[in-house]
């Protein structure tokens, strides 16, 4: 395989852009520190993943070996003033996270885990509405009429590792957790209320037994929800560094 070696020369031209830090005088004391900090973190990880490559990407290991030279030519006074400083920290910033995110692109196994993380929050977020139509509340179900969008839009960055996806898919997240919890908690205490129970059956023109299903179904479905989002975002927060 190639990689490994092109990988290690990433590492390689990273870890020796870091005494030019040292020269700039454009760079407060504060920023060169920053940037020293994330280049040497970026020059390990590239060594580490040299060494644990299983899926021969030349053409990744290539574009991360042209930024790595690209940045070492801009980190001087002259280069930084032609870009911006603005630029120039992100350029640092995007390579550090390149690092971290190119163990995915090089090893099946992590990329697996990934698409794990991905099913469980969207088998989640498919448990959320169908338990909104199990409800039956009006509010409930505007609301999650107006996160449909961005819940849609989170599973289709998530699928690119897109970084927005991941911002959306935590921000439309707590009303599918607060919906879990007010479902499987009326529906506990209306299991052990029979007076409930028959008001239910009354408005609902449905046998004792059926509501009794129905309530039982609502607290199983809340829980298995619960627990797939909460998981579901626990796996995406592990592997964050995954999304560009």
């Amino acid at each position: 395989m190639k990689s490994p070696g092109i990988l290690l020369d990433t590492a390689e031209v990273v870890e020796t852009t870091v005494p030019r830090v040292e020269d700039l005088t454009v760079l407060s004391d504060k920023e060169k520190e920053k940037v020293k900090r994330l280049l040497m973190e970026a020059a390990k990880n590239f060594k580490e993943l040299s060494e644990n490559v299983k899926n021969d990407n030349v053409q990744l290991a290539e574009f991360f070996y042209k930024r790595a030279k690209e940045l070492k030519n801009s980190t001087s006074d002259k280069g930084i003033e032609k870009i911006g400083k603005k630029a120039y920290m992100n350029l640092v910033k995007k390579m550090n996270l390149y690092s971290k995110s190119g163990i995915y692109d090089f090893d099946p196994d992590m990329l697996k885990s990934l698409k794990k993380a991905y099913r469980t929050y969207l088998f989640g977020m498919t448990a959320f509405f169908v338990l909104v139509g199990v409800y039956m509340s009006t509010v409930m179900a505007i609301t999650a009429l107006i996160l449909a969008i961005p819940i849609i839009l989170s599973m289709l960055s998530l699928q690119r590792r897109g970084y927005m996806g991941l911002l959306l898919a935590f921000s439309a997240a707590p009303v599918p957790i607060i919906q879990g919890v007010m479902g499987a908690s009326y529906g506990i205490r209306a299991l052990n209320d029979p007076a409930v129970i028959e008001q239910i059956a009354r408005e609902m023109g449905k046998s004792i037994s059926f509501v009794q299903g129905y309530l039982g179904f609502m607290v199983v479905l809340s829980v298995v929800e619960l627990y797939l989002i909460i998981r579901g975002l626990y796996l995406l927060y592990k592997h964050r560094h995954a999304f560009l």
